[in-house]
Parts: structure tokens; C-alpha cells; sequence
């Protein structure tokens, strides 16, 4: 093409040569106009060849871009024949680890994760030297120890498509004595962002620290509130998503029951369940961040340089009418049976009863800072509880009115902003109370407070707290009440990893 640039410039110097060439008689051609005249008609014929080359070399390339074009959609339309694609490229698997060991096929259909979860403790736990309440009425010590409070193995990924996810999950805690048994397995189907479908045993939608993992807790453990009020898993169905571009999360379980062990329906023992089912409601609204993740985790080791805010509500129903094992009622002692002395907690099974829970909740997290509060209140309506089989509620307290039970709790965070370990050192304090109406007013309170050290996040921390309960309303050996009416100091250093 520099050549044809070349040629171009040629009429331009002819044209100098003619005006610097003195011409006497314009009629007759000089000399020198009759030596120039054949090379100007030997460079119009080069330009007109060269034009003509110009017009072939574009049609050339126009024809081969069109090939070129053709061709790649002729692969495209090859490749896309799974048949054809996989006898040429078949599937492999690629191994590694992102947030969990994987194998997965190259074509995307099949995806396989383990993770692993270890909670070791140490506790020592200061109670009432004599639980008055507690039969035969034994004197008690001060104990302490360790444990392998959490062992948990997790088995998650998807089959066929992206679309289809399950995960299976194994316990050994130190609360079942370190028994291995299912903890939670469920298949999900996701038709789209809005609407997933879970099938099989899943944490139920609750309290903000019940749809918390176990890992990712600014705590040892989950407090007062969240033991009373708790409803811990079911085995049903539920429905989640997400809405408004992710911000609106929603999800509503229909389960056999509630905090049920086993939830089984064929057994040898037809009362063990009954046909009603438990319906368990929560929605959480983003207001302020663009942190799809902000309540999933305590805390906030990531510093979020942009304020987030969270509020969230839920909602749960149960009749129980032979739902055996289920949620554990804390009532008031005092009255019917005069040999106990007045005052402390006593526990009835919810059989026979029916109750509504609803709870409002809210979390904000700023620069390290969080902060995070629950309110959740039991209504709990006990007008047949004298039906046969009478209900243990009724034969323990004689209450025959629909009564109450309420709790909450404030929980906050600040990561230290010590230089180079600005994401490391946490300090951490939580005060909560419950109190029950049912056969007459009795309540408890608890205060805490502790440091975590954060090696690799929430994958790998220390945690450390000193917590006081003024009288134990219920017991939770995970949360530190092992009996039920003692007054608890306890001191737990705990270390956990999660890969």
C-alpha cells in the first residue's frame, strides 16, 4: 500500500516540473512537453491498474472476513451438541480448595465440597453449691474441664446443574456425649433468585442466632435468650429468596415440628407426632450496605468502610398434641406444690399446648464497631390443656388462661484498632434477660463479656468470655447450664477452625 501512496504523488511532481519549464508557443508542444506526454500516459495507466488491485484487495478481505465469520458459527453450532462435545472433549474433574476441599467436573454439572468444623473448650463453671430445687437435693462443686463441644463434617454441592445444591452434614458434639448422628441434610432446587425450594432437615428461620452458624459467633456460645426461645431445626419443607436486587431475604419452613430430635412420623408409638404441622417465618430487610452476607456472621472483621444496617422479623406456630421432646417451657414453681420452696424456674414439655412466637431483631456494623439486638416474646394458649392426656403444663401449675413469656438482648463489638492487628483482637459484651409469666412471674438475667483473637477471620479465632447468670431458666449444657435453677458463673476459653 506505500507503493500505491508512491504512485499517487506523481501526478503532483509532474505538475511542478510543467510550471518550472518555460514554454514559448502554447500551440505547438515543446520538447520537453512531448518527452513528458508518454510518461503521463504510462502513469494514468498505472493508476488505473492500481485502482483496480485496490477494489480486488478489498473484496478479498471482505470475503474472507465473511468466511471467517461463517466458519466460527459453524463451531459454535458443533460445539453446542452435547453429544459431539463430549465425545471430543469428555468431562474431567478438578480438584483443589476454595472455602472447602472440591472436586468438580469441567462442564459444570457436578460439584463436590468438603469442610470441616472443630470447637475445643475449656470451661469452668462456678455454681450454687446446693440446687434446692433439684431432686434428691444434692450438694454441688465448682467444675471444669475440656471438651470437643462442636465436631462437624460437611458434605455440600450440586448434581446435574447448578440449579440442584444439597448438603449433609454430620455432628459429634460434646453435649450428645460425641455420638455421631445427622445434624442436617437437605436438597435445594432453585428456580430463580426470588424462589429456592429445601427439602429435609434444616435449621429453622428464627432468632438472629439461631439462622447464625455455629462458627460465627462473637460468643462461645449463644446466650440466654436464644436457649429459652430457640427453635433449632425441623424436618419439612421451606421456601427462601431474595428480593428487591438481594436486599429483602425471606424464608418460610413448614415442618413436622419444632426443636424436634427426630421428628419422625412411621413409629411403633402412634402419639410420638402428631398431624399438625409448625409454621416458622423470618424476613430481613438490608437498609443501609451492599453486604449480601451482613447478617449471616457476628461481628465485623472486615471492617466495612460503609455503614450496614439490618432488620429482620420472624414469626413460628406450633400445636403440640403429642409432638414428644419438642420445646421445653420454663414456668414458676411456686403454689401448687408447697414441699418445693417458693420461687426458681421449673420445665414442662410443650405437649399439649399450642404457642405463637414473634421476635423483631436488628444488627449495624461500621468500621469494626457492631451491634446487634433481639426481642422475642411466647404466647402460649393452654385453654385444653386439661383434655385427655391432660397437658404437663396444666398438672404442674394449674394454669388454664393463655399466658406469656418474653426476652432480650443487647450484644456488642469492637475489633481494637491496635497497629498491625487492626483485625485481629475483638472485645465483646452482651446483657440479656427472659422472664415467664406462666403460673406466676419469675425471671433471670445474663452478662458477658470476653476478647476473641481472629488468625485467619472467622475460620480460625480464639474466643474467651466470663458470663453470669443471675438463675438458669432452662438447661443448655452448650450454653453453659447444665441445671436448671443454679446460679452460673463461668469462665470458657474456646478454639475453633472451619475450612
Amino acid at each position: 500500500m506505500s507503493s500505491c501512496r508512491a504512485l499517487r504523488s506523481i501526478p503532483f511532481v509532474l505538475g511542478l516540473i510543467l510550471l518550472v519549464v518555460p514554454t514559448a508557443n502554447t500551440a505547438e508542444p515543446t520538447a520537453e512537453e512531448a518527452r513528458l506526454a508518454p510518461l503521463l500516459a504510462r502513469y494514468e495507466e498505472q493508476q488505473r491498474r492500481l485502482l483496480e488491485l485496490e477494489r480486488s484487495m478489498q473484496t478479498g478481505d471482505d470475503v474472507e472476513l465473511e468466511r471467517t465469520r461463517s466458519l466460527r458459527a459453524q463451531i459454535r453450532d458443533i460445539l453446542a451438541d452435547a453429544e459431539f462435545r463430549e465425545a471430543l472433549m469428555p468431562p474431567t474433574l478438578t480438584a483443589g480448595y476454595d472455602n472447602g476441599f472440591y472436586l468438580r467436573s469441567t462442564d459444570g454439572a457436578f460439584a463436590f465440597r468438603f469442610n470441616g468444623f472443630l470447637m475445643f473448650r475449656y470451661t469452668h463453671l462456678g455454681t450454687r453449691q446446693e440446687n434446692r430445687y433439684v431432686d434428691p437435693r444434692l450438694r454441688r462443686s465448682d467444675r471444669s474441664g475440656f471438651d470437643i463441644t462442636r465436631l462437624r463434617m460437611t458434605f455440600s454441592g450440586h448434581a446435574f446443574s447448578k440449579d440442584m445444591t444439597y448438603s449433609i452434614t454430620i455432628r459429634s458434639d460434646g453435649a450428645q456425649r460425641n455420638n455421631t448422628a445427622l445434624h442436617m441434610g437437605w436438597i435445594e432446587y432453585a428456580f430463580d433468585d426470588a424462589l429456592h425450594v429445601r427439602l429435609g432437615r434444616f435449621r429453622l428461620a428464627n432468632l438472629r442466632q439461631q439462622v447464625i452458624s455455629d462458627s460465627r459467633l462473637q460468643f462461645a456460645d449463644r446466650g440466654l435468650v436464644d436457649a429459652v426461645f430457640g427453635l433449632n431445626f425441623g424436618t419439612g419443607v421451606s421456601f427462601l429468596g431474595k428480593l428487591a436486587d438481594g436486599r429483602l431475604r425471606y424464608a418460610v419452613d413448614v415442618v413436622n415440628s419444632v426443636d424436634g430430635p427426630n421428628n419422625r412420623v412411621i413409629t411403633n408409638d402412634p402419639s410420638q407426632l402428631d398431624g399438625n404441622p409448625a409454621l416458622v417465618a423470618r424476613a430481613a430487610w438490608r437498609v443501609l450496605g451492599e453486604d449480601a452476607d451482613l447478617g449471616s456472621y457476628e461481628g465485623d472483621d472486615r471492617l466495612r468502610e460503609d455503614p450496614g444496617l439490618e432488620l429482620a422479623a420472624h414469626y413460628a406456630f406450633n400445636q403440640d398434641d403429642g409432638d414428644r421432646g419438642t420445646a421445653r417451657i420454663p414456668f414458676n414453681r411456686s403454689g401448687l406444690f408447697p414441699f418445693f420452696r417458693s420461687g426458681g424456674f421449673g420445665l414442662a414439655s410443650m405437649n399439649g399446648t399450642r404457642f405463637h412466637q414473634i421476635g423483631v431483631d436488628a444488627v449495624f456494623k461500621w468500621r469494626g464497631f457492631s451491634l446487634q439486638g433481639e426481642y422475642v416474646a411466647r404466647f402460649l394458649d393452654i385453654r385444653a390443656a386439661w383434655d385427655n392426656p391432660a397437658a404437663p403444663l396444666w398438672r404442674l401449675t394449674g394454669e388454664e388462661s393463655t399466658t406469656a413469656m418474653h426476652g432480650a438482648y443487647v450484644q456488642t463489638g469492637c475489633f481494637l484498632p491496635i497497629p498491625g492487628h487492626e483485625k485481629r483482637l475483638e472485645a465483646v459484651a452482651r446483657v440479656g434477660g427472659v422472664r415467664t409469666n406462666v403460673g406466676g412471674g419469675e425471671g433471670a438475667w445474663e452478662y458477658a463479656a470476653g476478647f476473641n483473637y481472629h488468625f485467619h477471620g472467622q475460620k480460625a479465632k480464639i474466643v474467651t468470655d466470663v458470663t453470669k447468670i443471675t438463675e438458669a431458666p432452662i438447661s443448655s449444657p452448650t450454653a453453659g447450664m447444665p441445671n436448671v435453677n443454679d446460679d452460673v458463673l463461668m469462665w470458657r476459653v474456646q478454639y475453633q477452625v472451619n475450612f
